[in-house]
C-alpha cells in the first residue's frame, strides 16, 4: 500500500477506474429492477460521497504525474466532477418537480 500512494500515475488510473465502477453502479442499479426505490435512494445516497472524494484524491494526485499524460488525467477528473455537478444540481433543481 506504501508503494502505491507514492505513484501518482497509479492512483490516478486507480480512480478513474473505481469512478467509472460507481458511475456504472449509479447508472446500472435502477435499470436491473431488482432493488426497491429506497434501496435504491440509500445506494445513491452512500456512492455518490465516495464518488466525490475519489475523484478529489484523483484530481489531487495527477497534478504530480510527470510527462504528457498530467493533462489528459487532470481533464479526465476535471470532467469527472463536472459530471457530479450538473447531476447533483439536475436532481436539486427538479426534485420538487413531480406530483
Amino acid at each position: 500500500m506504501k508503494n502505491f500512494f507514492t505513484n501518482p500515475f497509479n492512483v490516478s488510473i486507480a480512480s478513474l477506474i473505481a469512478s467509472i465502477v460507481l458511475y456504472a453502479l449509479i447508472v446500472g442499479a435502477p435499470l436491473l429492477r431488482v432493488f426497491t426505490a429506497s434501496t435504491i435512494g440509500t445506494l445513491i445516497q452512500i456512492a455518490v460521497p465516495i464518488l466525490i472524494l475519489i475523484t478529489i484524491l484523483g484530481l489531487i494526485y495527477s497534478f504530480f504525474i510527470k510527462g504528457n499524460k498530467k493533462f489528459i488525467f487532470v481533464f479526465l477528473h476535471l470532467a469527472s466532477i463536472c459530471i457530479i455537478s450538473f447531476g447533483i444540481y439536475v436532481f436539486i433543481a427538479l426534485q420538487d418537480f413531480a406530483p
